[in-house]
C-alpha cells in the first residue's frame, strides 16, 4: 500500500467535508451519510467483532456502524470509515463484485488496502488538515493536545494522534503498539528533519521505557492508564541522544493498543512547510487495489 494512495484517500475525506459545508468541528459523518440517501443503522448488539458494515442491494446502500462502546467518537470513526468504501474509487465495485457486503474493523490495524484507505478517508473527513493544524497552533503540544483535539472533532483518540503528526507544525512522532510489539507509526515532517532515523517496523519490540503493564483491563475502555516520563531520540529511533523528548503513553484499552507520543517543548518552534504538490496528484488516481484479506 503505497502512501500515494493512502494520501489520495485523506484528501476526498476532507473534499467531502468541504463540499458539505463544514468549516469548523466537529464535522458530522452522520449527517453526511443520510444527505447521500445512505441507509445509516447501528449493528444489532449481538453482532461482535467488527466496527461496521455496508451492504449494497440495488440500487441502495445501508451503512451499519459500531455503537457498542458508547463512544461517541468511535461510533463517529466507524461511520466515517464506511463512508469511505462508499466514496472512495473502486470501493463499491469491489464489495459489490464480492457479494455486496463488506465487514469492517476500522483503526488502522487492518493491512488490506481497502481497509487502510477507508480509514485514511474517515480522519480526513473528521479532521480536515486546516482545521487540524490551527487547532494545533492553539493547544498544549503532546498527548494533551490530541485528547483536546480528539474531544472538539468528536472522533477516537487514534484518529486524532495520527491526524496531529500528520499536520503538526512541530517535531511529533505517535507510534500505536500492541502488547511489547509496534503497530505503526506516524511521524511529523519537523521529526523527520532531526535526523537520519531507523524506520520503526511493525513487529519490532518496543524500547523497555515505552512497556506498560495493561493486564485486566476490560475491553470496553477506551483510556484507562496514562504514563509520562523522559526519553531521547537514540532510544526510539537510533538518532541523537542529546535531542531529549516528552514519552506519553496512553492505553486505549480496546484490543489490548497503547498509543506512545513523543514531542518537546523545547522543539516546537520548528516552522512547517506546506507542500502543495500532493494536490495535483489527484488528477492521475486510478483505482487498483492489491488485497490482502
Amino acid at each position: 500500500m503505497g502512501k500515494f494512495r493512502l494520501t489520495m484517500a485523506c484528501q476526498l475525506g476532507e473534499k467531502i467535508a468541504e463540499e458539505a459545508g463544514y468549516r469548523e468541528f466537529p464535522v458530522e459523518p452522520l449527517a453526511i451519510a443520510q444527505s447521500k440517501e445512505i441507509t445509516v443503522q447501528a449493528k444489532p448488539s449481538d453482532v461482535k467483532g467488527i466496527s461496521g458494515a455496508l451492504i449494497f442491494a440495488g440500487n441502495d446502500a445501508t451503512l451499519i456502524y459500531s455503537n457498542e462502546y458508547d463512544n461517541l467518537g468511535f461510533e463517529n470513526f466507524c461511520i466515517a470509515h464506511e463512508l469511505g468504501h462508499y466514496c472512495l474509487p473502486g470501493h463499491p465495485e469491489e464489495i459489490i463484485q464480492q457479494g455486496g457486503t463488506h465487514l469492517s474493523r476500522a483503526g488502522f490495524t487492518q493491512n488490506s488496502s481497502i481497509e487502510l484507505e477507508a480509514d485514511h478517508f474517515a480522519s480526513g473527513l473528521l479532521l480536515p488538515t486546516g482545521l487540524t493544524r490551527q487547532f494545533l497552533g492553539e493547544t498544549q503540544i503532546g498527548l494533551q493536545g490530541i485528547i483536546q483535539l480528539a474531544e472538539k472533532a468528536q472522533c477516537s483518540r487514534t484518529a486524532a494522534a495520527i491526524r496531529a503528526a500528520e499536520c503538526s507544525p512541530y517535531p511529533m512522532a505517535v507510534i500505536v503498539s500492541q502488547g511489547n510489539e509496534i503497530a505503526y507509526a506516524f511521524l511529523s515532517e519537523a521529526f523527520k528533519n532531526l535526523g537520519k532515523l531507523s524506520y520503526l517496523r511493525k513487529g519490532s519490540p518496543l524500547p523497555e521505557s515505552a512497556t506498560l503493564n495493561f493486564n485486566g483491563v476490560p475491553e470496553n475502555v477506551f483510556a484507562v492508564r496514562q504514563q509520562c516520563a523522559e526519553t531521547n531520540l537514540k532510544i526510539w529511533f537510533d538518532g541523537m541522544a542529546g535531542i531529549k523528548l516528552d514519552e506519553e503513553i496512553l492505553g486505549l484499552g480496546k484490543y489490548g493498543y497503547t498509543l506512545t507520543v513523543l514531542s518537546s517543548d523545547e522543539l516546537a518552534d520548528d516552522p512547517y512547510e506546506e507542500d502543495d504538490e500532493e494536490a495535483e496528484l489527484e488528477k492521475t488516481w486510478t483505482p487498483r487495489f492489491a488485497y490482502g484479506r
